[in-house]
């Protein structure tokens, strides 16, 4: 009788427990679900909220871009003043809450959204006042593609799109990959040196830790301003051009940066020894794919790619 009883029992906790497995395979719980959605910035920072967000601010061009490719632009309710005054098409018919030197807080507040996105390097001390009013604030900052992916995960996450957001990132990440893989076993020798010119006057460049890097790197290139152990942007001299001589010169068409054209550096007095120019490797391309770290980038590494292995990825072309 007694071994009867326990077979009972072992058979009752058996049943709830299949009962409990079938229920929580088929409705899983997970943050978001219990009310607390956790993600970290591209700073560090972690950021929770209770809820998808449904209104939001943001101050940064990269980021509409990736909100409009998850069919999510419904959820802003403004941007910064920057993004309309240049002419970003998808800022166009947004209010303005502020630029990259500071939120308009008055204004911020007022309207009082569940998030506010910005741009790593603007002004902590009025974002921390909005964060006293009670505003989320997460801060947009990509160093590499692989935090790129990490940031659209993050941000399907907190607009309450997962599944898009992990299709896109995976098409992305797919793109950048199949592009690498033609470049990633090529001897040193087989790369060419590279300099991408950010500021002409004084002379700016990328070094370690940016997403230019990564990029170049990515697309079979060695950047000398890393190579020369530079971190973030960074101011990069004339005479170190000269001594490290790069073949490959690239620079932005503008955008963010003032307008320039290939000539600028084909007659710039400075560089006229440097291979890149005597050799006439020297590539503008549009300067958003480059310095924008989300999907659209696999255009800019495109380019890349073509500039610096035409005998793999055929003759260079801007690619719009």
């Amino acid at each position: 009788m007694f071994s009867k009883k326990i077979f009972t029992l072992i058979l009752i906790v058996t049943i709830l427990s299949l009962l409990i497995l079938s229920v929580s395979c088929t409705q899983p719980v997970t943050e978001q679900d219990a009310g607390s959605i956790k993600v970290t910035d591209g700073i560090g920072q972690q950021v929770s909220m209770d809820r998808p967000v449904e209104k939001m601010i943001v101050f940064a061009p990269s980021v509409l871009e990736v909100l409009d490719a998850l069919d999510a632009m419904d959820k802003v309710i403004g941007v910064d003043s920057w993004s309309i005054e240049s002419g970003e098409p998808l800022a166009q018919g947004f209010e303005a809450y502020g630029d990259f030197n500071g939120p308009n807080i008055e204004k911020i507040a007022e309207a009082n959204p569940d998030l506010v996105i910005r741009l790593s390097g603007s002004s902590e001390e009025d974002y921390d006042k909005l964060r006293e009013l009670g505003i989320t604030i997460y801060t947009f900052e990509a160093q590499s593609f692989d935090w790129a992916y990490q940031e659209i995960i993050n941000l399907g996450q907190m607009i309450g799109k997962e599944d898009e957001a992990e299709q896109l990132k995976n098409e992305f990440e797919q793109q950048v990959e199949d592009i690498y893989t033609k470049v990633k076993d090529l001897e040193q020798d087989q790369k060419p040196t590279v300099f991408y010119e950010i500021f002409d006057d004084p002379l700016w460049s990328a070094g370690k830790d940016t997403y230019i890097n990564d990029m170049i790197e990515k697309a079979g290139g060695i950047n000398i301003v890393a190579r020369d152990g530079l971190e973030g942007y960074a101011e990069y001299s004339v005479e170190k051009l000269l001594d490290n001589n790069p073949q490959v010169m690239v620079a932005g068409d503008g955008g963010m940066y003032e307008a320039r054209t290939g000539e600028i550096i084909l007659e710039d007095p400075r560089f006229s020894t440097v291979s890149a120019v005597t050799g006439g490797r020297v590539y503008v391309v549009p300067e958003n794919s480059i310095v924008r770290p989300n999907h659209n980038s696999v255009k800019g590494l495109m380019m890349l790619a073509k500039a610096f292995h035409q005998d793999i990825f055929g003759q260079f072309e801007i690619i719009e």
